[in-house]
């Protein structure tokens, strides 16, 4: 088995095209419903035990000390929007840190996810203003992600709903994934950053250990007292259903304090050649080579050599 990286998706898909690849790791966002009319049978969309948002970093300006400036900018995102026009491959509008699909664990909802987009554009008006920002007095701001074409999209997204409604005037910055993990781990360019989390393994706990005060993936700097009380009290449970309650506060406090902007529950969204056997979904995405072979077709050309008698 061979793996080769890629990191622009048209690339990928044109060797997939090209009989290169069996599958792929991602497809570009915008060639959806081309896909699923011409690849019918090789377009696999599967649930997926992860969650995508942005991160804010609270070490430094404009975030450090602005709650109401961070809510703001998660109330203007208009994640319906997002999901249907811009990623369109099933991903569902998350308000959370915790995506659904972990045993009886279910995460708290803030009140505004209740709420209407117009509802939350308002709120989201009046506590821009209260931070001290203004169409005269607009925000300026980085978002960072990393080297893609989906995050991109995203991110051209992001500024634009931001810009619409509240008037920010956001640059966006593109990074090697490995220049942009480290401006993310020392904390001094960033202001708004790509993030998120696949869960290797099936517990809330993975996503909420993230925001201990000195982690080593707390890229956001994030620092709370009782949160880091609660994951401690967390790990010594042994009680299922009280130990889902001390996750259900400490994501609750998470989500108060807002160190993140929520955007979706990801899917895997991949082509796999129809030869390829012993792919099975799954929500924690494992494929395990010894468990995958190729099967033959019969309009398959003969190998040299083979008798095909």
């Amino acid at each position: 088995m061979v793996y080769y990286p890629y990191e622009d998706q048209s690339t990928e898909l044109k060797q997939f095209r090209a009989g290169e690849l069996h599958w792929t790791y991602e497809v570009p966002n915008n060639q959806f419903r081309w896909l699923q009319a011409h690849y019918p049978g090789e377009l696999v969309v599967s649930p997926w035990l992860g969650s995508y948002f942005f991160g804010f970093n609270l070490t430094r300006e404009p975030f450090i000390d602005s709650r109401d400036l961070r809510v703001a900018l998660v109330l203007a995102l208009d994640r319906d929007l997002l999901t249907g026009k811009v990623t369109q491959f099933g991903e569902q509008p998350s308000y959370t840190l915790v995506p659904p699909g972990i045993g009886e664990y279910s995460s708290p909802q803030p009140e505004w996810a209740a709420w209407s987009q117009a509802e939350r554009e308002a709120e989201a008006q009046r506590l821009y203003q209260l931070a001290g920002y203004s169409g005269e007095r607009p925000l300026r701001v980085e978002i960072r992600y990393n080297t893609s074409e989906n995050h991109k999209k995203i991110a051209l997204a992001l500024a634009s709903m931001w810009k619409q409604v509240l008037g920010v005037q956001v640059t966006l910055v593109n990074e090697e994934w490995k220049v942009f993990l480290q401006n993310r781990q020392q904390r001094v360019l960033t202001q708004v950053f790509r993030a998120g989390w696949i869960s290797d393994y099936s517990d809330p706990y993975s996503f909420l250990e993230l925001f201990r005060s000195g982690h080593g993936q707390n890229d956001y700097g994030f620092s709370d007292d009782l949160y880091d009380q609660l994951l401690a009290e967390i790990a010594s449970e042994r009680i299922p259903a009280r130990r889902r309650r001390l996750m259900q506060e400490a994501e609750r406090l998470l989500l108060e304090e807002m160190p993140i902007i929520p955007v979706y529950t990801y899917v895997t969204k991949r082509l796999v050649d129809r030869h390829v056997r012993g792919w099975e979904n799954n929500v924690m995405d494992h494929h395990y080579s010894k468990h995958l072979f190729l099967l033959r077709s019969a309009d398959d050309p003969p190998e040299p050599g083979k008798n095909t008698g």
